[in-house]
Order: structure tokens, then C-alpha cells, then sequence
């Protein structure tokens, strides 16, 4: 019996419009339509390897500074106070961190409560992030990345 196809490996390939920044280790998407909220990017390795905890000695520092790096710039770029990281590893079993613009004004985004706003999206309960909002942030990354994590796309 044949393991079922790598979700987040497959998606890697056919969105490069989501893509915000890229190396040869990690890959910063942003969530692809429907989105839940504006600045909802994924942070993946390219390797597929199912958690952190499987990371070697190399992608492990380079996990932390590229994290911190891309929390900072969607920080800034989202102009919000708090990014959350959320990673779980189940539903697909391959590196992946969510990164999740907090925004205090936006109410039912609250900390857990961000799950219940994930999945109110997915059944049409509450409508996506607008698509240009969405161009706009990935063009914003894309171009804070591009100084400050200079030195990885050549790892």
C-alpha cells in the first residue's frame, strides 16, 4: 500500500504567487484561498521531515533564526502587535509553523479562539481574507525578507 501524497510537500510547487521568501531549507507561504485572515503564513521545510524535534544541528538554528526573522517582518508588515505560531503535525505530518498576525481589534481572533475563526472560514461562516489584501502583505514580506534573510537563499 502506497503512504499518501505530503500535502505540504505538494503545495510547495504549483503556488509561487503565495510565496513570500524561499531557500533551499524553508519555504514562507502565505495560506492559500481561502485564507482566514490577511498575513496567515506557513513557515515549512522544505525537507520533509514530520516535526522540529527531527531537525539536524544545522536546520535546527537556522529553524530559530528564519522563525524570528519572518515573526518580525509579519509583525511589522501586518502592523500588529503579536504574531502567534502554531504547530501541530498531525493533520499533515510534515514541518510546517503557522504564522498568525494578531490583531486586537479583530474580535473572536484570540488566541484559541484563532482555531474556531480557521474552521468558521472553511464552512462559509465567516468570509476569507480579501485577495488583493492578500497580494499586498505577500509583496510587503517578500520585500522586508529579502535584506534580512539575504544569507539563507544561497544555504
Amino acid at each position: 500500500m502506497n503512504a499518501p501524497a505530503c500535502s505540504v510537500c505538494a503545495a510547495h510547487e504549483p503556488r509561487a504567487e503565495l510565496v513570500a521568501w524561499e531557500s533551499p531549507r524553508w519555504i514562507l507561504r502565505h495560506h492559500p484561498h481561502p485564507a482566514p485572515l490577511c498575513g496567515w503564513f506557513l513557515l515549512c521545510s522544505r525537507r520533509h521531515v514530520a516535526s522540529a524535534a527531527d531537525l539536524d544541528t544545522d536546520e535546527e538554528g537556522e529553524f530559530a533564526r528564519v522563525l524570528g526573522a519572518c515573526m518580525r517582518a509579519l509583525r511589522t508588515c501586518a502592523r500588529v502587535p503579536r504574531v502567534y505560531v502554531v504547530m501541530f503535525g498531525e493533520g499533515a505530518p510534515h514541518l510546517h509553523a503557522h504564522l498568525v498576525p494578531r490583531d486586537p481589534s479583530r474580535e473572536g481572533t484570540s488566541a484559541w479562539a484563532i482555531a474556531d475563526w480557521y474552521r468558521a472560514v472553511e464552512r462559509g461562516e465567516h468570509a476569507p481574507a480579501d485577495s488583493d489584501a492578500v497580494d499586498d502583505i505577500i509583496s510587503l514580506m517578500r520585500a522586508r525578507l529579502s535584506d534580512e534573510l539575504a544569507g539563507f537563499t544561497d544555504a
